[in-house]
């Protein structure tokens, strides 16, 4: 098993290094991309509410996107049902560089599963689902 969790550490390190050599220049960090691809699919949701479904802690949520804010991909707006809480969105800037992100990361993909045949890539990808899965149902329980 520690095999497996120096393999996965591993790999999240080199699609790091890897994102921030295609995105130098573009104001956005290799850390960044989760929040910006959850922020242009769900948009307007709080900083609590992308510290639970990423899987961070709030200080990451607020060090990242203080730093998309002053990049401009995001925007805060207290929400209108509680003034206390501030929402989170997307900007036009963000809309526009999404493209970008799904093509650095339909690329590092490719790169990992380069070598594996059609039935091999999706086999990887349910098992990966599945540990997700697992990981996920286990942070959940924690907190109970």
């Amino acid at each position: 098993m520690s095999s497996l969790n120096r393999s996965l550490g591993a790999i999240q390190r080199a699609g790091a290094l890897y994102r921030a050599r295609f995105l130098e220049g573009t104001g956005i960090g290799a850390g960044d991309h989760p929040y910006l691809f959850y922020l242009c699919r769900s948009g307007g949701v709080s900083q609590e509410t992308l510290a639970r479904e990423l899987f961070v802690n709030k200080s990451q949520v607020t060090r990242h996107i203080a730093h998309l804010e002053k990049a401009g991909f995001v925007r805060r707006d207290a929400s209108p049902s509680d003034k206390r809480v501030l929402l989170v969105y997307p900007t036009e800037k963000a809309m526009e560089i999404l493209p970008l992100l799904r093509t650095v990361g339909a690329n590092w993909r490719d790169i990992l599963t380069v070598d594996f045949s059609e039935e091999e890539r999706a086999a990887f990808e349910d098992l990966l689902a599945r540990a997700l899965s697992n990981a996920q149902k286990s942070v959940k329980e924690a907190k109970k």
